[in-house]
């Protein structure tokens, strides 16, 4: 057992004492528990440091992390470039080696906070099914520290890249956990609604989630966000349905994107924008974009919104440390969330409204009852962990201390 005292909950007046009880669930959340009661428990005292469930990092690719830690070999600095760069890596994958990456970089999540990761990975005509055998090893090997759930991605469409039709249904019979999909990647419109279409097929055949690459691009006529939301609402999926990126709706005009969020909103489509890696995507011309979504006004819709790493140190973006924190600032800057009410939308993003993505039907947060899962973090407020990417001194993962990471500066 362990008991938390004077820890500052989110969305709770002054500081609380924590029960997690050997089931690694939370027993009791008061005022004050008398821990004379519970001689057996470890102890921690969190000083008014803040607690708040575990980060869920919901768009991930661990198939290519670090494959840039020696450069990223880049003229244009587009997105179209970037997936070409991660060609010819992805033709050289060797299952231990897709393994190692991923399982550092799982390691490295958890060590932040962050032991929920849903992650795609490549399935398509040059990587096979060889990044999936790889991922699914790691995940298996992190089993104990992180869920991890893994999205069949086909990154270069599925009609116009011979074969990945078949390897998209082999993928859900040898470890994926959710259905993938990039219509945008298709050469037609045809193609992407039927790209669409045949995701929503897959799902219903493995009763699983599905999220999409949605509309991922500055091309105001990739339009396939309202058709797949309109779907999920035909084929009884609200809630269960997640775009990715949501780009192109920046560049269309008002009232087609007021449109399309209304239906999103109704459809109970979810939406993470992942601003970290957009915002250094592609070399525009003045005025530059930051080349996100209408994060504010869907928030302000009341549509789900959240956040996530999207990839670490890649073809797409030499960056990334797999710090939520990290990435829920730059989300901050992006979307010009500037006050302690709106530093709480984004902290939201990394928390509740990931996850709603990650497993709508199941319980989150600190409440009796719920799995034990949370941060205790050296900040009295969001806005302060945000701003100093603060130290989080205990990780717990159903009930148990798994890491710690701590952030130190000494003036000498």
């Amino acid at each position: 057992m362990i008991l938390i005292k004077n820890a500052r909950i989110l969305d709770k007046d002054g500081s609380m004492d924590i029960l997690i009880n050997d089931e690694g669930r939370y027993e009791e959340i008061s005022d004050k528990i008398d821990e004379s009661k519970h001689s057996n428990c470890q102890v921690i005292d969190a000083k008014g440091m803040l607690a708040a469930p575990t980060f869920i990092n919901t768009h991930m690719h661990l198939d290519k992390v670090y494959t840039s830690v020696s450069g990223r070999e880049s003229v244009e600095e587009t997105l179209e470039e970037s997936i070409k760069i991660m060609h010819d890596r992805k033709r050289k994958y060797v299952v231990e080696d897709v393994k190692n990456r991923a399982v550092r970089a799982i390691k490295e999540c958890v060590a932040y906070g962050c032991t929920k990761i849903r992650t795609n990975v490549d399935i398509d005509n040059m990587a096979n099914l060889v990044g999936l055998k790889g991922v699914v090893a790691a995940k298996e090997e992190c089993k104990d520290i992180c869920d991890i759930q893994i999205a069949a991605f086909p990154q270069e469409g599925i009609f116009n890249n011979a074969g990945t039709e078949r390897l998209m249904w082999e993928a859900m019979e040898n470890g994926a956990d959710v259905v993938g999909g990039m219509p945008a990647a298709e050469w037609l419109d045809s193609y992407a609604k039927k790209h669409v279409d045949l995701v929503f097929e897959i799902a219903k055949k493995y009763n699983a989630l599905i999220d999409m690459h949605m509309d991922q691009s500055k091309d105001m006529f990739d339009r396939s966000m309202e058709y797949t939301a309109v779907k999920s609402m035909e084929e009884g999926m609200q809630g269960k349905v997640t775009g990715g990126h949501c780009t192109s709706i920046a560049y269309q005009n008002q009232s087609h994107a007021a449109k399309v969020m209304e239906i999103l909103k109704i459809a109970e489509f979810n939406v993470c924008t992942n601003t970290q890696t957009l915002a250094i995507m592609g070399v525009d011309n003045e005025p530059r974009t930051r080349g996100v979504t209408r994060i504010r006004e869907m928030v302000e819709m009341g549509i789900n919104v959240a956040t996530a790493q999207d990839t670490i140190c890649d073809g797409f973006h030499l960056y990334g440390t797999g710090d939520p924190l990290d990435y829920g600032l730059i989300c901050a800057y992006t979307a010009q969330y500037n006050t302690p009410k709106t530093a709480r939308i984004v902290f939201d993003m990394l928390t509740k409204n990931s996850a709603k993505i990650f497993a709508p039907d199941e319980k989150y947060g600190i409440e009796v009852g719920n799995v034990a899962d949370l941060n205790i973090i050296d900040a009295s407020n969001v806005q302060e962990a945000l701003r100093l990417r603060a130290s989080r001194p205990y990780i717990i993962k159903k009930g148990k201390v798994i890491a710690k990471f701590e952030k130190k500066q000494t003036l000498i």
